[in-house]
């Protein structure tokens, strides 16, 4: 053989990994939270029409078995021929996709038969009906714009500008472009913001943060032109706490200065639509719950929120039925496998969250029984490789999932934290660490706040080696200001 052309084909053979289409379903089913399960088998289910949830179950308009027939289920006409020989292979088809599940009851529902009446499924019922539609900032916006008597093309002007709103509140474009997107004249596009701007929360529509306050001032009745000139001439120096700075320039003393900042603190918010915003806060149902049994944690998986699938017994039973034909009894057995390749990826889920939710009960004692500054350090990696599975696995089954333990509800992933060693070989997570900073600040001396260098060396007295700019970093993600910025004068 030509050399050339063998090692033409030898470079054209690869290993590739194609993943099944089931395997694919697994994967979307792992990451998805749990509110957000039942809905992730959303493609499934609509190629298979049989199939439906426990909550569903009770629906009046049942589904047609063949999607290009409305008389499918109707047999009166089906053939009577080799009945036997058929329901021969069908029994044996029907045997084997049920070995594959232990709990084949439930999959099938009894026509007419209600969800069980237990104390699980009332709860389950009630936080479903629970979860509220509140409506978002622009909706909120666009009633209050329907209580306005303005002409039309400022109205619809001012839909544009709501529409550019962000969700701390700001107009986020300028007029000139709302003119030109409506379109409209520039004053009535101006003459739409300035009508926006009226409404609540006092401050919305805002270009800037200057102007945001100053709205809110005006509203309170606050708007003073001492005031105006500190807001929009010295925020940078009062954000830095430079009192003394403005003090000087403004020709006050600083107790003055620190009044008026309390009158912008008590008086406005530089958010004004956060507060909507963070008001909504998701309902989010726990993956498990890790209790305490002895001197040992135990995890506790929640299926009470979880989707219910199944078929109704109706069509289980056509089956059983000697007058059924075989398009149908091929309909029916696609549902079915179908159903049974929905419990196998929900079964998976459960378990790789549920092997992980362990590991963290193992390794986290003393934080449940301590407080958070006994967080262990704990990496992905490191859980995927007592699992035996790639990190990616882990990083799926952990995202946006909580869980209940004795210490609070917590995301999975707060328990991912890197970390440091101590003196003593001990390993010290770094929200530990974090938790240390928080509370040294919370005890520092006002008037001579700790810097981050004695942060540091205090660190280091423990037995911890930690750098200055990581205590600056870790400082900044927990949101606290720089030593200048804490300094209280007097």
């Amino acid at each position: 053989m030509d050399q050339n052309l063998a090692q033409g084909a030898s470079q054209s053979l690869e290993q590739t990994h194609i993943l099944s289409p089931q395997h694919l379903q697994a994967l979307k089913a792992l990451q998805a939270p749990l509110m957000e399960l039942s809905g992730s088998f959303a493609d499934v289910l609509a190629d298979n029409l049989l199939i439906t949830t426990e909550d569903d179950a009770d629906f009046e308009d049942e589904p047609d078995l063949d999607p290009e027939s409305d008389d499918s289920l109707a047999q009166d006409d089906a053939p009577v021929e080799n009945l036997d020989e058929n329901r021969l292979d069908y029994d044996e088809e029907l045997a084997r996709i049920l070995e594959e599940d232990d709990d084949w009851a439930a999959v099938r529902q009894e026509d007419g038969e209600s969800a069980p009446d237990s104390e699980a499924e009332k709860r389950r019922e009630y936080m479903f009906n629970s979860v509220e539609q509140e409506l978002s900032l622009q909706e909120i916006l666009m009633e209050q714009l329907g209580t306005e008597d303005c002409p039309p093309d400022v109205r619809r002007a001012a839909e544009e500008v709501i529409g550019n709103i962000d969700d701390d509140g700001f107009f986020r474009s300028v007029p000139a472009e709302i003119a030109q997107s409506v379109p409209c004249p520039l004053e009535t596009a101006e003459a739409a913001l300035r009508l926006v701007q009226t409404f609540d929360p006092p401050g919305i529509g805002a270009r800037s943060l200057p102007e945001c306050l100053l709205i809110q001032l005006e509203r309170a009745g606050k708007k003073t032109d001492r005031m105006t000139e500190f807001v929009t001439r010295h925020l940078d120096d009062l954000e830095h706490n430079r009192l003394p700075k403005i003090a000087k320039d403004m020709g006050v003393t600083v107790p003055d200065v620190k009044a008026m900042a309390e009158e912008l603190r008590r008086t406005c918010d530089p958010r004004p639509a956060a507060s909507l915003v963070q008001s909504r806060t998701e309902y989010c149902p726990v993956e498990v719950t890790i209790e305490r049994s002895g001197d040992e944690y135990v995890v506790r998986p929640n299926r009470e929120n979880g989707p219910r699938f199944l078929i109704p017994n109706r069509y289980m039973k056509m089956l059983d039925d000697p007058l059924t034909d075989q398009e149908t009894r091929d309909y029916i057995l696609k549902n079915l496998k179908s159903l049974m390749e929905i419990r196998k990826a929900l079964a998976d889920r459960e378990s790789t969250i549920v092997r992980i939710a362990r590991i963290i009960a193992d390794q986290q004692h003393d934080f449940f029984d301590k407080g958070p500054e006994y967080l262990r350090p704990m990496t992905m990696r490191d859980v995927a490789d007592r699992l035996g599975v790639h990190e990616t696995t882990v990083s799926r089954a952990i995202a946006n999932k909580y869980m209940a333990t004795p210490a609070g509800t917590f995301k999975f992933r707060d328990f991912f934290t890197g970390g440091y060693q101590n003196t003593d070989g001990e390993d010290v997570s770094s929200a530990a660490v974090k938790e240390y900073i928080r509370e040294a600040v919370k005890n520092e001396n006002p008037a001579h706040p700790l810097s981050d260098q004695k942060i540091a060396e205090d660190l280091g007295k423990k037995g911890l080696d930690v750098a200055r700019r990581t205590v600056a970093k870790y400082r900044e993600e927990l949101g606290i200001p720089s030593s200048q910025g804490r300094k209280q004068y007097t």
